[in-house]
């Protein structure tokens, strides 16, 4: 009687067992799951804070995010066409589903139909350990990683003490983060299921499995699909090293991941290098040279590990609910600290990005594109148009080599580009040989648009009729420059570069005054030479009635030269601020002191070195002898009172602030 009831029980047992394993509770259908396209996931998820500022950069690429009943979860395809559900299969997915513990990975289900075989499993949003030991912007600190590594142990302890006895795929992109900054470990069981997969790029991802792998894994001919609890306290010791260190375990080898492979599986006992491990305990280091040790049978279980890495623990809360808020609290401040940086960045490389535009374009029509406003044309009715050229430009290509050429052109519209810096002035176009600069426009400045252009010609015709060749030393380079003044419409031209053009009768008649001019010499014609006597303080020679192409005879006149006294009057009396460039900054004043004396401050003017003994500020001659570096007196234009305050012209009086000379233009 006793016999036939024990042997009913076991009976019914067994029957119970077989019915779990043909339930299919496990089982998820495809219409089930909305997948999300990557670009939202990556957008609307956690994992896209941890990546602030690392642009081409997507953590986990190869995840797929689905909804399923109202949460999101992540699916692993499985690259077989069908599965052939066995009782081993079933036996496996009885296993893993019931499989729960908190540093697991849940298992949600599986999806097996024709042509589609997934493993659906609970979602991490902050990726895998790999992609935040990557992250250079995520501060790992001591206490951060010992939650980590405990995490990592709780739930190997579990997983050995389970049914399904090992892992055998133990690595960092394994162990998955959640949003709590959990650590959970996926890629678990299943093993039959996976089996037979025609996985893509199937030798690089096995490959890269077997650098985890432990060496009599390796060198067996025939090593089980879930490895051995050996086994994972040796992959085991190599996530511990890529914690600690934040480094891929063989990076510091100049073996390949196959040589390296291939090394171990002929018995050399090679191992990542220890002295990357560097500010940690020597406990830590000798719990690694152990967990990797070449005996199996030395190796420390899972328990043993936990209880000698229990003093990294030391910092961490009873309660696992205090060490996450801790966590968290830690991340915030990093998070703060991160933002707060790429703040920074984003000002510093917008101010980079408007000072290279407005290099580009005038600086109001920069802003106004800038705002998405139209810039339509605008008519101006007075302007002053500068073009120049270098005379027997072809030929010295023709002589050079491409290279010398452009080096050439570099450093002549560097100098030029730097000498109309201080002057009221927008640089229209270079091309070729050809410079092209205008007064007047877009901001309307009288007729004093003569004036910063003749001033402006005289300038550069002195600084570069000493400009040497850089390929041909004792050579220099001769010009013809024209100057006409007159009407122009002046608007935006093109969408995907656009550029700020002129157009106009008066850009036409401004170029025959170049073309027809003479090397070394300012060729401008009478409406120019009539604004500039009106301006006074210029002078120049009548050269007569010249056939002008296109345009006919015209009266035309050399400019040769211009009285300092009058520039300098004209100057005080226009009271306008114009940008200088940094190399004209001649003179510093203390902040303190700006404020003493506002009305000293004035458009900035030109400087240059004409000789060894004297240097010219926009037309003023000073003895150098007088700029003293450090000096805390005033530099005066011999004996009269007149101030230099950054390039800038002003009259002195009584409470005159003191002024620094900090850097000379060298090169002028």
């Amino acid at each position: 009687m006793r016999y036939h009831m024990g042997s009913s029980f076991v009976e019914n047992r067994h029957y119970r067992y077989e019915q779990k394993l043909a339930c299919i509770l496990w089982k998820i259908e495809l219409k089930d799951l909305t997948m999300i396209p990557s670009d939202v996931s990556d957008s609307c998820n956690e994992k896209s804070v941890v990546y602030l500022g690392e642009p081409g950069c997507t953590p986990k690429a190869h995840t797929r995010v689905a909804l399923y009943r109202e949460s999101i979860v992540e699916v692993k395809p499985i690259y077989k066409k069908t599965v052939d559900m066995t009782r081993t299969i079933r036996k496996e997915l009885k296993q893993i589903r019931e499989i729960r513990h908190e540093n697991l990975i849940p298992f949600m289900g599986a999806v097996v139909e024709p042509g589609a075989i997934f493993i659906v499993t609970g979602y991490c949003a902050r990726g895998s350990l790999r992609d935040l030991l990557q992250n250079d912007d995520l501060r790992l600190d001591p206490m951060f990683a010992s939650s980590l590594v405990a995490d990592l142990l709780r739930g190997m302890i579990y997983l050995h003490d389970s049914d399904i006895i090992s892992h055998g795929n133990l690595r960092s992109s394994n162990c998955l983060v959640d949003s709590r900054w959990v650590l959970q470990i996926s890629d678990f069981g299943l093993h039959e299921f996976k089996s037979g997969q025609e996985e893509p790029d199937h030798q690089k991802k096995e490959l890269r499995r077997m650098l985890y792998r432990a060496p009599e894994l390796l060198r067996s001919a025939a090593p089980p699909a879930r490895g051995s609890q050996k086994g994972d306290v040796y992959s085991f010791s190599l996530v511990l090293y890529e914690i600690m260190t934040r480094r891929f375990p063989w990076d510091d080898t100049l073996l390949t991941h196959s040589e390296i492979v291939e090394n171990i599986k002929k018995g050399r006992r090679l191992r990542p290098t220890l002295s990357y491990v560097k500010g940690v305990s020597d406990y830590i280091i000798r719990c690694i040279e152990s967990c990797w040790h070449e005996e199996p049978e030395v190796r420390p279980d899972m328990k043993l590990v936990s209880v000698v890495l229990k003093p990294m623990q030391a910092g961490l809360k009873a309660n696992i609910f205090d060490n996450m808020l801790a966590i968290m609290e830690k991340y915030a401040c990093n998070l703060e600290g991160l933002i707060q940086q790429r703040t920074n960045e984003l000002v510093e490389e917008k101010k980079k990005t408007d000072a290279l535009l407005h290099r580009m374009l005038p600086k109001t029509v920069a802003d106004a594109l800038k705002r998405g406003d139209p810039v339509e044309a605008e008519s101006f009715d007075s302007v002053t148009i500068y073009f120049s050229d270098i005379v027997g430009f072809t030929e010295l290509s023709a002589e050079s080599t491409p290279l010398q050429v452009i080096t050439l052109l570099n450093e002549l519209y560097t100098c030029c580009d730097y000498i109309i810096s201080h002057y009221d002035v927008y640089k229209v176009e270079t091309i070729g040989d050809a410079y092209m600069v205008v007064s007047g426009l877009p901001i309307r400045n009288g007729d004093k648009h003569a004036g910063e252009i003749a001033s402006m010609a005289l300038h550069l015709l002195r600084r570069i009729s000493r400009f040497e060749l850089p390929h041909k030393p004792g050579e220099s380079l001769k010009i013809r420059i024209g100057i006409h003044s007159g009407h122009c419409v002046a608007g935006v031209v093109g969408l995907k570069m656009p550029r700020y053009c002129l157009f106009g009768d008066t850009v036409n008649t401004a170029s025959r005054m170049e073309s027809s001019g003479s090397p070394l010499r300012i060729h401008m014609s009478e409406d120019a030479w009539k604004l500039l006597q009106k301006l006074g303080g210029y002078q120049a020679e009548e050269r007569g009635m010249v056939e002008i192409k296109g345009k006919g005879e015209m009266k035309t006149y050399w400019l040769v030269g211009e009285d300092p006294l009058c520039r300098q009057n004209r100057i005080f009396e226009s009271n306008s601020h114009f940008h200088h460039s940094h190399y004209g900054s001649l003179c510093s004043l203390s902040s303190d002191r700006l404020t003493e004396t506002p009305d000293l401050l004035r458009r900035t003017i030109g400087a240059e070195f004409l000789d060894v003994d004297t240097i010219n500020l926009g037309g003023f001659r000073f003895a150098r002898r007088e700029l003293h570096s450090r000096a805390l007196r005033a530099c005066s234009h011999q004996n009269s009172q007149e101030l230099i305050y950054h390039g800038a012209a002003g009259r002195s009086h009584r409470s005159a602030p003191a002024i620094t000379l900090t850097d000379v233009m060298t090169n002028y």
